[in-house]
């Protein structure tokens, strides 16, 4: 066998085993522009970057504010947040 082909095969068989090792996949980054939305009785729709918890404070992405998610006869409820009454 000439060495051309020695050659060839031994690149042949280098590709792929690394084609098929699958040492290092690349990282999942696909999730960062996922937003969850959460729509009040009357329509007004919030969105925000976590999925919403109840008596927790998020960042909403529509109205730009910080709002205190809250649950009323199991309906899920936002009111802004006005921060510390720091006067008493």
């Amino acid at each position: 066998m000439k060495d051309e082909w020695k050659l060839f095969f031994s690149w042949l068989v280098i590709v792929t085993l690394l084609l098929l090792s699958e040492c290092a996949p690349a990282p999942n980054i696909t999730n960062k522009n996922i937003t969850h939305e959460l729509i009040e009785p009357l329509g007004t729709k919030h969105k925000y970057r976590k999925k919403p918890i109840v008596d927790k404070s998020y960042y909403c992405l529509i109205h730009e504010a910080a709002e205190i998610i809250y649950e009323v006869d199991g309906v899920l409820r936002v009111r802004q947040w006005s921060g510390y009454n720091w006067n008493g």
